[in-house]
């Protein structure tokens, strides 16, 4: 029996077995199958109709209900889920009243809702140290195996996936963008390990995931690449002791990558700054469709339906079937301007909440959730960039990272509230005391005898 059909049967029989008594583990392995997406990897063995996935989130879902919806609070976090649940009552409004077409509305809307379910579960049950960093984890290891992968399968199969087919039901564009989002986890889980077969893992993946994006073809993830790549540079720059070094192996990973990627991988990058009348029809085709899905918005704003965009694409003066190549314009030509505002709410405030996390007293002091916190701003950094040139908001890696930034966020936040808690409490114990003791010494202090009303000589 082939590893790909044992291992998803070995992990569909754990998180079922176990998600209704540990749901953590339950939501780990689901996680884990949204990232690796088994009926597509392992195709010829599973089929792509497969329902491990769902098995799991069930089990996860009872366990969950069992434990009392997990009980973390959602302080600090209430804009983001704002956001994301603003972005699914859109859909659901414009599935229910605007959509053209609701059986090819509802392909994408299921998928949201589970998005927006498992979310929710996320945010109340993840809570301790524990978690986070096996979370973490989790979420690097299967993006650092998905590059591994695909890497092999160009090497030693002569069989360009991404490029050819995309993956987990999106094209090179979206898996590009999925490449570049692990960069981030995989380089900060390297820093902060301190085991060295770890260490040499994580930078074994981070040039397998870079690799992955130059051979996707993928203008808009080879652009989110270069500003990972730049940024990662100045946090190594800021983070690393030794500067000269990090220079230095900066430089010759730079100069490697230049070097192999290719005539052919360079060319297409740089037709991104060519003048208009020079860009090919895949490039210029990018600004015809920003155009076109927001004149769609001004012409609709409650939305045509989740995807619905894509059956009208024709009245924008683009191709049958055509997308808004921008995350944020498509979700705004499918749900409107409240869907589109929602998730911005989302991914852009969930980067800054990040951002402010990473710079708090605590996480410093702790070190582990700043190495979380850097990985998750510098990782939804590139999926803005990506975003701008792809729209895919289906994709649930983009969520799941974002999901590991705010529960570790709110982690930070709830010691921070906790430790002033304990402050207030022993400052109050202390003037307790010292009031008990000031009563004490007046009472069983001898009377100062006094003369004529005088200070005794």
């Amino acid at each position: 029996m082939e590893f790909g059909r044992v291992f998803t049967f070995v992990l569909t029989f754990i998180g079922g077995a176990t998600g209704w008594i540990l749901p953590f583990w339950g939501l780990m392995v689901y996680y884990m199958f949204a990232v690796i997406r088994p009926p597509f990897l392992w195709f010829w063995s599973l089929g792509l109709e497969t329902r491990h996935s769902r098995i799991v989130a069930i089990s996860t879902l009872v366990g969950w209900v069992m434990y009392g919806f997990g009980g973390a609070s959602l302080r600090g976090l209430k804009f983001q889920m704002f956001g994301l649940y603003l972005w699914l009552g859109a859909s659901l409004f414009a599935y229910q009243f605007m959509a053209l077409n609701k059986a090819w509305a509802w392909r994408f809307l299921d998928i949201n809702l589970k998005i927006g379910l498992m979310a929710l579960v996320t945010v109340t049950l993840i809570q301790t140290k524990k978690q986070l960093i096996a979370f973490a984890w989790i979420i690097t290891a299967s993006l650092g195996y998905l590059a591994w992968v695909f890497n092999s399968q160009y090497y030693f199969d002569g069989w360009n996936r991404i490029y050819i087919q995309g993956f987990g039901a999106v094209d090179n564009n979206g898996a590009a963008m999925m490449m570049v989002m692990g960069v981030p986890l995989c380089f900060f889980m390297a820093m902060s390990t301190k085991r060295l077969w770890a260490k040499f893992l994580c930078w074994v993946a981070v040039a397998c995931l870079c690799h992955v994006v130059l051979f996707s073809f993928s203008r808009g993830g080879q652009l989110g690449l270069c500003m990972v790549g730049l940024s990662l540079t100045i946090a190594a720059i800021v983070m690393l002791p030794r500067k000269i070094l990090t220079l230095f192996l900066i430089g010759a990973f730079v100069t490697f990558t230049f070097y192999y990627s290719g005539d052919q991988v360079t060319e297409r990058f740089m037709s991104i700054f060519v003048d208009p009348e020079q860009r090919d029809n895949s490039a210029q085709s990018r600004f015809i469709t920003w155009r076109a899905g927001w004149q769609c918005m001004l012409d609709h704003p409650w939305g045509v339906g989740p995807r619905n965009f894509n059956i009208i694409s024709s009245n924008y003066g683009l191709g049958p079937g055509k997308s808004v190549h921008n995350l944020f314009l498509q979700v705004g030509a499918d749900t409107g301007f409240a869907g589109a505002i929602g998730l911005m709410m989302f991914y852009v405030g969930t980067f800054f909440r990040v951002m402010f996390m990473s710079l708090h007293p605590v996480a410093k002091r702790l070190g582990w959730p700043r190495y979380i916190g850097h990985a998750v701003m510098h990782s939804l950094g590139g999926f803005l960039v990506c975003s701008v040139f792809i729209g895919m908001e289906s994709v649930e890696i983009g969520f799941i990272v974002s999901l590991l930034g705010l529960c570790t966020s709110a982690y930070v936040y709830r010691v921070a509230d906790e430790e002033d808690a304990q402050l207030i409490h022993d400052v109050a114990a202390r003037e307790i005391a010292g009031q008990t003791d000031e009563v004490i010494d007046t009472e069983q202090a001898p009377p100062v005898p006094t003369h004529g009303g005088l200070s005794p000589a």
